[in-house]
C-alpha cells in the first residue's frame, strides 16, 4: 500500500512538470501608456501573424502559451508604433517598454534574449559607423559631391565586411543558442554559399529542429540550385502587357535576368550601366530580362519609361514575395545571373565595368554608336 501510495506520488510530481513543459509567461509594462491592445505576433514565411492579444490595463499586459524552441516574436501595439522584438522561451518573462525610446525597453528571463543582447551590443559599434558613413553620403548626394559618394562607398563595403566577419565568429562562438542560426538567416544577404555552409556546419545539432536552421538549410539548397555552372530553373511571369513570359521561352541568346524595383536607390543608380551594356551587345545576341519586386504597377511602369529600360520586363507585383525571386535565393538587391544560349548559368551579380568585361569575353568588343552619328 505504501508502495502504491509512493508510485502515485511520483506521477503527479511527473504530471506536474510535463505540465508546466514548454509554457511561457509574458508580463509586461508599458511606460506613459494606460489603456488599448496590444499583440504578440511572429513573421511567418511572408507576413505578421497574430499568436495572442491583450487588453493593456493602466499600462500593464500579459500574455501566456506554449513555445517548444526558442523564437524571435513581437510585442506590438499599433498606434503607439512599438515593434520590440523578444526572444520567447519557455520561461518568465518580465518586459518592460518606454514609448518615447522603444531601444531602451528592458527584457530580462530569457536567456535566449540575454545572447541575442550580447550580439547587439558588439554589433553597436559598426552600426554607429555606418550611420555616420551614410549621412555623409546622403549628404554628398544632394550636392552631387561624386567624389565624396564614391569614398563613402567604399568605406561603407569594408564596414559591410567587418560585419559579416563579426557575425561569423558570433555564429560560431555560440553554436548551441538558436540565436546564431537567426542572425545569420536574417543576415543571409550577406554570405556566399561557400561561407554560408561553413558557419551553418559550426552550429550544434541540437539546432536541427529550430526553424531558422531548417531555413538555412533550405536557401543553402536553393544557392546550390543556382550556383554557376546549374541550368537556370524557369519559371513563368507576366510582362508589363500582361501577357506570360517564361524564361525558356527566351533561350538561344545571352541573357541577364536583372532583379530589381523602382524603389531600389541602388538599382536606379545601376540601370544605366544596363543599359550601355544592352546597347552595345544587344546586336550582338545579348538581352535582358527585367524582373521587378515592385508592387506599384505605376511606379514600376514608370521606373521602366524614365530609366529608358528597352527589353522585356515582368512582375508578379508581390514585392520581396516575388515568386522568382525566392526561386533564385534573392534577399537583397540589385541582383542577377547571367546566361549562356542554353540558359546555363556563366555569371552572377555581375555590374558596370564587371559586366562589360565579362560580355567582351563572349562578344568581344562592344558595338556602340558614335555620338552624333545618325541611323539611315
Amino acid at each position: 500500500m505504501k508502495k502504491y501510495a509512493f508510485i502515485l506520488l511520483i506521477g503527479a510530481i511527473l504530471a506536474s512538470c510535463t505540465g508546466n513543459k514548454d509554457q511561457f509567461t509574458i508580463r509586461g509594462t508599458i511606460t506613459g501608456v494606460d489603456t488599448g491592445m496590444i499583440y504578440l505576433q511572429k513573421f511567418d514565411v511572408d507576413q505578421w501573424v497574430k499568436v495572442d492579444s491583450s487588453k493593456l490595463e493602466k499600462g500593464v499586459f500579459s500574455f501566456k502559451g506554449k513555445i517548444v524552441q526558442p523564437e524571435m516574436w513581437h510585442i506590438a501595439m499599433e498606434e503607439k508604433q512599438i515593434m520590440l522584438p523578444v526572444f520567447i522561451e519557455s520561461a518568465k518573462i518580465n518586459v518592460q517598454i518606454f514609448v518615447d525610446s522603444i531601444d531602451k525597453s528592458i527584457i530580462t528571463g530569457s536567456s535566449t534574449h540575454d545572447i541575442y543582447n550580447q550580439y547587439l551590443t558588439l554589433n553597436e559599434t559598426i552600426n554607429n559607423k555606418m550611420e555616420v558613413v551614410y549621412m555623409e553620403w546622403k549628404k554628398a548626394k544632394e550636392t552631387n559631391d561624386s567624389a565624396t559618394m564614391k569614398r563613402t562607398d567604399s568605406v561603407s563595403t569594408e564596414l559591410d565586411k567587418e560585419m559579416k566577419k563579426q557575425l561569423q565568429d558570433f555564429a560560431k562562438t555560440n553554436s548551441k543558442t538558436v540565436v546564431s542560426p537567426y542572425l545569420v538567416m536574417r543576415n543571409s544577404w550577406q554570405f556566399e554559399l561557400a561561407d554560408l555552409e561553413d558557419v551553418v556546419s559550426a552550429m550544434d545539432t541540437s539546432l536541427n529542429e529550430s526553424q531558422y536552421y531548417q531555413a538555412l538549410q533550405k536557401r543553402i539548397a536553393i544557392l546550390k540550385s543556382v550556383e554557376t555552372g546549374q541550368v537556370a530553373p524557369d519559371f513563368t511571369m507576366n510582362d508589363s502587357t500582361g501577357a506570360p513570359i517564361a524564361l525558356s521561352s527566351l533561350k538561344g541568346q545571352v541573357l541577364l535576368v536583372d532583379f530589381w524595383a523602382s524603389w531600389c536607390s541602388p538599382c536606379r543608380a545601376e540601370n544605366p550601366n544596363l543599359v550601355k551594356a544592352f546597347q552595345a551587345y544587344n546586336k550582338k545576341g545579348f538581352n535582358i530580362l527585367g524582373c521587378s519586386f515592385d508592387q506599384n504597377r505605376e511606379k514600376w511602369l514608370k521606373a521602366i519609361k524614365d530609366d529608358k529600360l528597352t527589353w522585356t520586363h515582368v512582375s508578379d507585383l508581390k514585392g520581396w514575395a516575388n515568386a522568382a525571386g525566392k526561386l533564385y535565393g534573392v534577399n537583397s538587391i540589385p541582383a542577377n545571373v547571367l546566361l549562356d544560349k542554353d540558359q546555363v548559368i556563366i555569371g552572377r551579380n555581375l555590374r558596370g565595368e564587371e559586366l562589360m568585361k565579362k560580355l567582351e569575353e563572349i562578344f568581344g568588343p562592344a558595338v556602340l554608336e558614335k555620338k552624333g552619328s545618325k541611323k539611315k
